[in-house]
């Protein structure tokens, strides 16, 4: 049993080094897109396009009639409407690592909640949508969440 066990990793070890060299170079290169994203936001951001003024756009560009819903108590950015379709968006533009976690998450579903409520929506009709800058602020617990089809929220990166 040894010896079948040893003959098979001396038919494969040659494929170990190549295997770690794959896992270097994408490590490397998602570090490099990293540095490129923040770069390319950075220069948005001085361009005035906020992560919301680019949300607004892209949204408008899909054919949805876009209100700003910026109240404080609130804490939805956007309303999109079209057709029957009404979406409720956060934006939030965090750069720090893991900064989002599932609280984040269940608040804005929460407040999400309660203007559909006030507002006589039925929840079937309404999806929620969180927009962030980069993937790599959600941590794993938000990730989870926002997976959960109970929850009804998705992330979009922009």
């Amino acid at each position: 049993m040894l010896e079948m066990i040893i003959a098979s990793f001396l038919k494969i070890w040659h494929l170990i080094p190549l295997i770690i060299f794959i896992i270097l170079l994408k490590k490397f290169v998602n570090k490099k897109d990293k540095k490129s994203r923040i770069n390319k936001n950075e220069e948005n951001e001085k361009n005035g396009l906020t992560l919301e003024v680019r949300t607004q756009k892209n949204y408008e560009n899909l054919g949805y009639e876009v209100t700003q819903e910026k109240k404080e108590e609130e804490k939805i950015d956007f309303i999109c409407s079209r057709d029957n379709k009404i979406l409720l968006i956060q934006c939030q533009n965090d750069s720090k690592e893991k900064s989002i976690t599932e609280n984040d998450i269940k608040t804005f579903y929460k407040n999400a909640l309660q203007y559909l409520k006030t507002n006589n929506i039925e929840k079937k009709d309404a999806q929620f949508r969180y927009v962030i800058a980069y993937s790599d602020v959600l941590n794993k617990s938000a990730i989870k969440i926002l997976r959960d089809d109970f929850y009804n929220c998705k992330y979009v990166v922009l």
